[in-house]
């Protein structure tokens, strides 16, 4: 009779997988390659079946390995499950690393945390800022927080809300060049413009069959740098509401033609690769941050 195989040993497996190789896998767990290298090795002696194809460069499932790998991923979900239920009486407490574009950082999440770690005081959160992109491995995030549409990855997605656009000046600035009485003389102005992605420039609006064309007064490559360039006269800019709501509300900045204004609502996805079942400290700061943008009607 087999030794069933461990359930760590069929969880590691099911991580090399996610994580796309052994040296990769070992960044995120903090562990040698070489030791999740053994697991999986002693995963095919027990079985004694090839799981992996392995090179220098890659690993490559064989046709016993893509079977083990459906069959390992629902003992380890449903081994994470009863660990979370066991766990329910404690505390979620431990590191959590958040990634997000510095706007999301410093309008949303920086200005409540303070009320997220009254409630969960043992959970210890880092906050990197960054536009782009990351790979959560090499970045060591435990999640990451995103705008619009994102392409299908095996990496695991949560949608959050969604929040709308705004087409904002300041008041000083309204004042020199002159308050637009309909989108059409938005073109006599100038607008402080993303470098990328450059559809956020495009200025629609109903009634009219396309874009309002308006000069460029300068370019930056995030939210908060046109923020700031807005208030300081600038010109004008599209920013999401939740980067301009206080300074709206506060006479800081104006918003312009908000009823005509065509844009689709800035979808918020958090990503992340450890299920959440797994990782209480995770599930509590998506689920506080998924009550906190409810709120605020995003």
């Amino acid at each position: 009779m087999h030794e069933l195989p461990q359930t760590r040993d069929l969880a590691t497996f099911v991580k090399v997988i996610e994580a796309g190789g052994f040296a990769e896998a070992g960044r995120h767990l903090g562990v040698a390659p070489s030791t999740l290298s053994r697991a999986v090795t002693r995963l095919e002696l027990q079985l004694g079946a090839t799981l992996l194809r392995r090179s220098t460069r890659a690993i490559e499932l064989t046709a016993e390995g893509r079977d083990l790998l459906v069959a390992a991923q629902d003992i380890v979900t449903r081994t994470e499950s009863l660990a979370d239920l066991a766990a329910q009486g404690r505390a979620p407490r431990g590191p959590l690393r958040v990634n997000a574009p510095a706007g999301f950082v410093l309008h949303v999440i920086a200005p409540q945390l303070v009320e997220f770690h009254a409630r969960f005081p043992e959970v210890e959160v880092t906050l990197d800022m960054t536009d782009r992109l990351v790979d959560l491995i090499d970045s060591h995030a435990d999640v990451a927080i995103r705008f619009g549409r994102l392409a299908d990855s095996e990496v695991l997605q949560r949608p959050l809300g969604r929040t709308p656009w705004r087409l904002v000046a300041a008041p000083s600035y309204l004042d020199r060049a002159g308050l637009p009485d309909r989108p059409e003389a938005l073109g006599q102005l100038r607008q402080v413009r993303f470098t990328a992605p450059s559809h956020i420039n495009g200025l629609h609006f109903e009634g009219l069959s396309g874009p309002v064309d308006v000069p460029a007064s300068v370019y930056a490559e995030n939210g908060e740098a046109v923020r700031s360039l807005i208030l300081g006269g600038m010109g004008i800019a599209r920013l999401s509401e939740f980067m301009v709501a206080e300074d709206i509300a506060a006479g800081r900045l104006v918003s312009l033609f908000p009823d005509r204004l065509l844009a689709d609502p800035l979808e918020i996805t958090a990503l992340y690769l450890t299920r959440t079942s797994g990782l209480r400290r995770l599930a509590v700061f998506l689920e506080w941050l998924s009550e906190k943008l409810s709120r605020t009607g995003a």
